[in-house]
């Protein structure tokens, strides 16, 4: 695991230069979407914001700023720190109306409402006061990246028995989100302030990283959820021997590769459909009549999930999938793979069900999730 940190950055850069050199390797949505000329745009672009909101947009970006530049000027510590779950806002709406990224005209309104809130916490911090940070339930913060020193936003579900003060640890589920085409951080921000998400644990923290739009947790991405994650530690009492990873869809496609790459981190892993690996996948979802050359292989095995099947010895893992779900083929893939390593992987299915959770389903895996929290982590064998 140390060995894939310490080299992810280099191994990305010839990843992407290869990639650069072949345009007819890259694989996005179908044989058509690798034909450079035919390549959608995405995200597609959004609807043109009229004059009279994005004045309003602009004022509010302005105003936001400025209170922005007064709170850097400060030389209080834990003001500073406090910045980021600020400037969030401000990222948000600046991106979608620089690069055109409203994708309805009521996310135009959703925009003016991140402004405030955004504002909000400004002149509380201006003041010294964070009331955010003593909130529980639904709350969005962020970070400054070590990658490009941009803010990033994250959301997490604070249960309501969290004591503030003391030193009981929590419990932390970390959820990766599926693919959405309209995701943008305006989008990610509002549905993190609205909604719980799939699963909310008694006396778990639930934290749901951005990772940069929707490249399923990769690259920067990957780096992201770590960072999103420590942030996480410093902000609030994790136990370290009770965090697991989940997903659903391209969520579970994240949750493989976290499992297998970081299997000594996490009490257990819940991946749902998705896809584990390269080759297969695009047979099975894309009809792609593969020949790939031996480096564009050798790559593939960065994120492909199946050769680092063993790591899962002490990471146990239980993966859902629809009984008629496409997707179900990611688990069945990394079954084959673990019982060739002589681990026998929980695969729950759920009856008749296409690609989302059945309730009952969802039920079974709550209790198995619950049951190996109370172990907590493996860290010996």
């Amino acid at each position: 695991m140390l060995f894939y940190q310490k080299h992810l950055v280099k191994f990305t850069s010839a990843f992407l230069f290869c990639l650069t050199l072949l345009p007819s390797l890259t694989k996005a949505d179908g044989p058509k979407d690798n034909i450079p000329d035919e390549v959608r745009r995405i995200p597609a672009l959004g609807v043109e914001v009229p004059a009279e909101q994005k004045q309003q947009l602009e004022q509010g970006l302005a105003k936001l700023k400025t209170s922005l530049d007064q709170l850097k000027k400060s030389k209080d510590a834990r003001i500073k720190a406090l910045i980021p779950d600020v400037e969030i806002y401000y990222r948000a709406v600046w991106s979608a109306l620089e690069y055109q990224e409203f994708f309805h005209e009521r996310e135009i309104g959703t925009g003016l409402n991140l402004l405030k809130q955004g504002q909000e916490r400004a002149d509380q911090l201006l003041k010294g006061e964070a009331p955010w940070t003593q909130q529980t339930g639904l709350v969005v913060r962020g970070y400054i990246s070590k990658i490009d020193q941009t803010v990033q936003p994250y959301g997490l579900v604070i249960p309501d028995n969290y004591t503030f003060s003391g030193k009981s640890e929590y419990r932390c589920d970390l959820w990766f989100h599926g693919r959405g085409e309209r995701l943008s951080e305006v989008n990610f921000i509002n549905q993190q302030q609205r909604s719980r998400g799939q699963y909310t644990p008694a006396n778990t923290i639930v934290l749901h990283p951005y990772g940069r739009y929707s490249n399923a947790f990769k690259f920067a991405g990957e780096v992201d959820v770590l960072e999103a994650l420590e942030s996480t530690r410093q902000n609030y009492r994790i136990d370290d021997d009770r965090i697991s990873v989940r997903g659903f869809s391209m969520g579970g496609a994240a949750c493989w590769q976290f499992a297998v790459h970081y299997a000594d981190r996490w009490f257990a892993a819940n991946p749902g459909a998705g896809f584990s690996e390269t080759p297969l996948f695009l047979k099975v979802f894309q009809e792609e009549k593969l020949k790939p050359t031996w480096y564009e292989e050798k790559l593939w095995q960065l994120y492909d999930c199946p050769g680092y099947a063993l790591n899962l010895f002490q990471c146990p893992t239980v993966a859902y999938s629809g009984e008629i779900d496409k997707q179900k083929q990611a688990a069945d893939v990394m079954e084959l793979a673990l019982k060739k390593v002589g681990i026998d992987m929980v695969h729950i299915i759920g009856p008749d069900t296409a690609h989302k959770i059945h309730p009952d389903s969802k039920v079974i895996i709550e209790e198995k999730m619950d049951s190996l929290a109370r172990i907590g982590r493996q860290r010996v064998p």
